[in-house]
């Protein structure tokens, strides 16, 4: 491979010394060159000897190992430490008890420099005890291929275990810092990768999981599995409250998400053994806002924007699960948005980035009209959409055309038009609100979701419709 990156090994170490040594020994003994990969340690405020462990090895490793030493914030403050510190092209984590294969590396470089969409990898692991005695030659067996729409499926389930995974130093600013409320670095890592690039996996193990009595997480029951159940959940519902997820996830995906989340409380109930168990703590705060979010949706439901309508009622949902009726809300506009979906297309023509307005607005004065084509003529893949469902049709038909002649536009080709004209059905109202990327006039409401355009601000409408800014 030639133009090698640099590669950073981030861990967060918090009394472990009797694993930190292995796991560092590991990626110092990794089969890629010495002088492209550092090892950084985040000793998290440890009261053994994990610190002496890592000096050791430092000073007989002069340059390869970084020690940071801090105050005891917990995992995730010192996985933030660590992927603030790590100078290297691509970062790699590496719990503090597990251990890399020697190819592990050299195999993630590789399948990175392939394939440049990639913006994170991760693999299989060898499952071990405390003496690396093998338990499972496998920690993923089940995991499928990971779809090209990986938003939905991360968010259903952590795919991605720490030690496994490598990322690109670009995606930092957009995985880092982790919220002080996610309690799994790597879950969180995943979801954020998957939302700004696309992730793989490789099906060889490259590093070793080890399992023992301090795991967190790992083969958990009882008491133990209703704890990381309900810190699953928690996840979850804090991604919907305060992620933005309507462009990454179809009618479909959105209820398969929130049955994701559902299927992990009935989980929790059967780990526990009764249905009086409390799957989430109550939230006051939270529930204030659902109140707000429901009356979002119905706002966007009333002005046709049915995806905005089924993520306000989700993050309501998100908000508080056990509020009576709100499933329910959800679930239809889950319902009414796939109507939409399936519905005829009233856009149908249209291309590119397409921009709505208001048919009467436009014939209340040519000056509306031809300020748009001014601007927006020749700009490229733009298209208006005139909005004449209020009209009658051969009223429609005939005043449009004469509005076009007017502002000397039907010999011209370099502003393209479609006019949507005849009663339309609440599904193909809504599929047309689907499909546009903004809306112009000759006033702008505050507070739309879809970016609204007047005269005055044609300019930077015809700069995001160049970028393909929506």
């Amino acid at each position: 491979m030639a133009n090698l990156p640099t590669v950073s090994a981030l861990m967060a170490a918090y009394n472990y010394e009797q694993y930190v040594g292995r796991a560092i020994q590991s990626a110092l003994d990794q089969d890629y060159p010495p002088e492209l990969l550092e090892v950084v340690v985040i000793d998290d405020g440890s009261t053994d000897s994990t610190a002496d462990v890592v000096k050791d090895l430092a000073a007989r490793n002069p340059g390869r190992i970084r020690l940071i030493q801090q105050e005891n914030g917990g995992y995730v403050a010192a996985t933030n430490r660590g992927l603030a510190e790590g100078r290297g092209d691509l970062l790699a984590l590496l719990d503090a008890d597990d251990m890399w294969l020697p190819n592990k590396t050299t195999r993630q470089v590789e399948m990175l420099q392939e394939r440049p969409e990639l913006g994170m990898v991760f693999s299989d692991m060898v499952v071990v005890d405390s003496e690396e005695q093998t338990v499972r030659p496998s920690l993923i067996w089940h995991l499928k291929e990971i779809p090209e729409r990986a938003f939905a499926r991360v968010l259903w389930e952590n795919v991605a275990t720490q030690s496994a995974i490598m990322i690109r130093s670009a995606l930092r600013d957009v995985i880092a810092p982790i919220p002080s409320d996610i309690t799994y670095a790597d879950w969180w890592v995943t979801l954020r990768s998957v939302q700004y690039s696309h992730i793989d996996f490789s099906r060889e193990p490259l590093a070793l999981y080890r399992v023992h009595g301090s795991n967190l997480t790992a083969d958990v029951s009882g008491a133990g599995a209703v704890r990381e159940a309900r810190k699953g959940i928690a996840f979850q519902l804090w991604v919907l409250r305060n992620l933005p997820f309507e462009d990454k996830l179809t009618p479909a995906e959105m209820a398969y998400v929130w049955d994701g989340t559902e299927g992990r409380a009935h989980k929790t109930i059967e780990a526990a053994g009764t249905h009086f168990v409390e799957i989430v703590p109550a939230s006051p705060e939270h529930a204030a806002k659902v109140e707000g979010l429901l009356a979002e949706a119905d706002h966007l439901k009333d002005a046709g924007d049915i995806r905005g309508e089924a993520a306000a009622a989700l993050r309501a949902l998100a908000g508080d699960p056990s509020r009576l009726g709100t499933r329910e809300r959800f679930n239809e506009s889950i319902a009414r948005w796939q109507a939409a979906l399936e519905a005829d297309d009233p856009l149908a023509g249209a291309t590119g980035f397409i921009v709505l307005a208001d048919a009467e607005d436009l014939l209340d004065g040519d000056d509306l009209l031809s300020s748009y084509a001014d601007a927006l003529g020749g700009s490229g893949s733009v298209t208006l959409a005139i909005d004449a469902t209020r009209m009658p049709v051969d009223r429609a038909s005939a005043e449009l055309q004469a509005l076009v002649t007017r502002c000397g536009l039907a010999e011209r080709d370099d502003v393209p038009m479609v006019a949507v004209v005849g009663d339309r059905t609440a599904a193909e109202r809504h599929r047309m609100i689907a499909g546009i990327s903004a809306r112009f006039g000759r006033t702008a409401t505050a507070g739309e979701r879809i970016p609204e355009f007047t005269p005055e601000t044609l300019a930077e409408l015809r700069r995001r419709a160049q970028d393909g800014v929506t």
